[in-house]
């Protein structure tokens, strides 16, 4: 819930921590490659993220962060919510490994091909279900993990084995954002007794259409709505059905650190493996890539030359 207590030493506060975050991007452009060097082995799964012009902005530093800590580097699709995609590509000139760059028009062929217009209508009216969309069009043809341009990398993410064509995976949130309408219409008050999940990582192989009974039918409910974050509680509802998920102590998404020292502690605890910015990218997502550019990278250099 937004916080309606709105004092000017609040204001105050949050102006100088955006400001502090936003000045990390300064060195962060300084400091990064105008274009890195091929060095590691491309591994064989497809790393996804969805994003417009505003996200396009941090592609540069989610990609870094991942080339500085993992020890092969994904394929890499990215899917437009409709902003040209020579803009996305634009981006993109840093980086010298293979990708795709589509719209969300090419996944909604996908799926027409198969007869789901349902989940085309609604992407249609609802820009958040074009990231369901895309990410059901990348699963269903090869293992896919999505990420929101939101999210940094601080190692290599641990990914479920398939059972009978399928797996699932996502993170979980610090609050239940999901859409009650859905929750009632299909009897899941359940839902909110278990782990808050969240939709800005996901791993997915296989198709639900496939796997989750009735399926179709959440589709045709949910496309009525026009706005609000239906998505979240569909993919959910996948994965409390064919998977599982991520802890809090393995992708960080709280703010409770939000007010912090410059030197946060869990960029080397080795415990968490990513963060997602969800509400701190406006103090903390550049500060982040700035210290995973420049402390990652030193740590790559040196496992590289024992």
């Amino acid at each position: 819930m937004p916080d309606t207590n709105i004092t000017i030493t609040k204001i105050i506060v949050y102006k100088f921590y955006s400001l502090l975050g936003r000045s990390c991007r300064i060195p962060f452009s300084a400091f990064s490659a105008k274009k890195l060097v091929p060095e590691k082995e491309v591994s064989d799964l497809n790393l996804l993220l969805f994003t417009g012009l505003k996200g396009g902005k941090m592609l540069k530093a989610v990609l870094i962060s991942i080339y500085n800590t993992w020890g092969k580097i994904p394929l890499l699709t990215v899917v437009t919510d409709g902003t040209p995609i020579e803009i996305i590509e634009e981006h993109l000139k840093f980086w010298p490994y293979p990708y795709k760059v589509k719209t969300w028009e090419e996944s909604a062929a996908f799926h027409l091909d198969r007869g789901r217009k349902s989940l085309v209508e609604w992407c249609r009216i609802n820009v958040f279900a074009r990231k369901l969309l895309a990410i059901l069009a990348e699963a269903e043809q090869h293992p896919t993990l999505y990420c929101d341009t939101d999210v940094l990398w601080f190692a290599e993410p641990p990914l479920p084995i398939a059972a009978n064509g399928i797996a699932m995976r996502m993170s979980q949130d610090n609050k239940h954002y999901y859409h009650m309408p859905v929750i009632r219409y299909f009897n899941r008050q359940d839902m909110l007794d278990k782990p808050p999940l969240n939709a800005g990582l996901i791993y997915l192989s296989g198709s639900p259409y496939d796997h989750y009974k009735n399926f179709a039918e959440l589709i045709d409910f949910v496309k009525i709505f026009h706005k609000g974050i239906s998505e979240q509680l569909v993919f959910a509802l996948m994965a409390d059905q064919l998977g599982d998920s991520w802890t809090l102590d393995q992708v960080i998404v709280n703010t409770r650190d939000l007010h912090w020292p410059l030197i946060p502690s869990y960029l080397f605890s080795g415990r968490q493996f990513a963060r997602h910015h969800v509400l701190t990218k406006h103090s903390w997502f550049w500060r982040d890539a700035l210290y995973i550019l420049l402390f990652k990278r030193k740590k790559r250099r040196r496992t590289a030359a024992s």
